[in-house]
């Protein structure tokens, strides 16, 4: 239902489209979760017309300041001031009703929903009797929609849109909903290169109209391209902020003034010299192959192809980097690899031996042993990193020190185990007792790689490793899967960061739709990894 006090959401529409976004200040603010400071004595201001990015080390506090200043945090101590005026109740319902909207880290969609029905969801439009009006909602939508250039299918089922798609749908229901504060949660964890440029014209347009954005990033070129000013945050304290040039002067500037900005900026975020960034192996002309995969094939729930004939090898020390757009069976692959996703054509090979094979037409859904094959992967050395470290990867709700040693206990040595396997990482807090969901997404991360590494390895499957990672802890991961190439394991490395493919991959391949759509070498530019990831053809 919707509150009576507050005008509708057209009235919001009406009102504010075009008008100039408020000042957001957090002053003083510090927020405690028990006997952890999340932020400390914060004094951070957005103002409108600029992209504000936050950075800083995983726990920093960047996620907590931005859910403060849109009331789904309320300060322990300090205060949030919209133009000049207190946010009270500290709410997210009190924070829209003063143009404010947050774009989430994960997307807070229903896949079965139209994007239009997603778009309305707990803002619906009403006609005659109370019946439904999507029709209106869609018209509002498109006006909005053609302001900031968000071009979007309003009437496709959400689950078929991709993953850019659905990041613009995100931007799009905020707006729809009158704010013109946006603040973005890193937005362009999976996102393509060409879908990321998409993003923040589509920023820079909202700010050019007066709004206040703020986006969180872990990404440093996405600073120095785009963004007007810059806040650094370490261990919920504010360490630099400052306004940079503008983003049309510095992409005009050398490349050495950006890399020494971000030199600068990664100086701030870790407090000192970041350790240096890892390279690939030198790889055998001879190398024995370790991973085979032959035309791989698997289904989807919904009858879909996710693998659709993926063929693929990979030798004993190399890294093959693998880009794609999210959705294209990355997370297939992954699944397939550990034995989690029956194949319905093709085979996985390890060392020249059979590992996984299709094991009937219907995939084995009804008669394939899922758990038989989890097994067999990890006792024949292949070790897999899933993508969705909720889902697939940590029990949110046991200890961290349990989360080290899970699929390990009962092999004996466990505490020594979790202690080296959490010194390595420097997991913060530093306390093992800790649940796992009470960690920051980096943290957790952490935790998972830890675990992984830790074992005797012929063939590493990672996906998005470093994803919501922070530049220090990216370098200590990087280092990790070096070593282990380096120790003679294949590699196979699934990425949506192309900085992180080029600096330890031998060779990128490109996914589209099941496949295996081009192969690039390690000097490909962003554009041409991009336009393969996208299926254009080549500039």
């Amino acid at each position: 239902m919707s509150d009576p006090d507050r005008p509708e959401a057209s009235e919001l529409d009406e009102n504010r489209e075009g008008q100039e976004g408020p000042q957001l200040r957090l002053e003083a603010a510090t927020r405690r979760f028990g006997a952890l400071v999340a932020v400390r004595d914060l004094n951070l201001t957005l103002r409108p017309g600029r992209l504000h990015a936050l950075i800083g080390e995983n726990g920093a506090g960047k996620s907590t300041a931005l859910k403060l200043l849109a009331g789904h945090l309320e300060p322990s101590e300090g205060r949030v001031l919209v133009d000049d005026e207190l946010l009270s109740p500290a709410t997210p319902q009190e924070a829209m009703g003063r143009s404010i909207g947050m774009v989430h880290q994960h997307f807070m969609l229903v896949d079965a929903f139209t994007a239009v029905e997603n778009l309305v969801l707990g803002s619906e439009p009403t006609a005659a009797f109370g019946r439904l009006d999507l029709e209106a909602a869609a018209e509002r939508a498109h006006r909005i929609g053609r302001q900031a250039r968000l071009d979007l299918d309003l009437q496709r089922i959400t689950e078929q849109l991709s993953v850019g798609e659905r990041q613009r749908l995100e931007i799009l229901r905020v707006l729809y909903r009158g704010a013109r504060a946006i603040l973005l949660d890193e937005p362009t964890a999976v996102l393509s290169p060409v879908e990321v440029d998409e993003l923040y014209r589509t920023l820079r347009r909202l700010a050019s109209q007066g709004a206040t954005i703020a986006v969180v990033t872990h990404r440093l070129d996405e600073v120095v391209r785009f963004c007007d000013d810059v806040t650094v945050m370490r261990r919920g304290e504010q360490v630099l902020s400052e306004a940079l040039a503008t983003p049309t002067s510095r992409t005009k500037e050398p490349a050495e003034n950006g890399a020494q900005l971000t030199a600068r900026l990664t100086r701030a975020i870790m407090g000192g010299e970041p350790p240096p960034e890892a390279e690939p192996p030198d790889l055998a002309s001879n190398a024995d192959i370790v991973l085979q995969l032959d035309d791989l094939q698997v289904v989807r729930a919904n009858g879909s192809m996710a693998l659709d004939g993926l063929s693929l090898t990979v030798a004993a020390g190399e890294v093959v980097g693998v880009a794609g757009v999210e959705g294209n069976g990355q997370r297939e692959l992954a699944r397939a690899l550990a034995g989690l996703e029956p194949l319905v054509g093709g085979s996985i090979r390890l060392s020249g031996d059979l590992l996984h094979h299709a094991v009937g037409p219907d995939g084995g859904r009804r008669t394939g042993d899922r758990s038989a094959s989890v097994r067999q992967s990890r006792a024949r050395g292949l070790v897999v990193v899933h993508e969705d470290r909720h889902r697939d990867e940590l029990l949110l709700g046991a200890s961290v020190a349990d989360n080290l040693v899970l699929g390990d206990l009962g092999a004996g040595a466990e505490a020594e185990a979790v202690t080296s396997r959490f010194a390595r990482f420097d997991v913060h807090p530093p306390d093992t007792g800790r649940n796992a969901s009470e960690l920051s997404g980096g943290n957790q991360q952490k935790v998972v790689m830890a675990r992984a590494i830790d074992r005797d390895i012929s063939a590493l499957v990672l996906a998005q490793p470093t994803r919501g990672v922070d530049v220090g802890a990216a370098r200590v991961i990087h280092h990790a899967i070096a070593e282990v190439a380096a120790q003679g394991a294949a590699v196979l490395l699934v990425s949506a960061d192309l900085a992180e493919l080029r600096s330890l991959s031998h060779r990128i391949v490109v996914i589209r739709r099941g496949t295996i759509a081009a192969e690039l070498p390690t000097t490909a530019s962003d554009e041409a990894i991009g336009r393969a990831m996208l299926g254009m053809e080549a500039a």
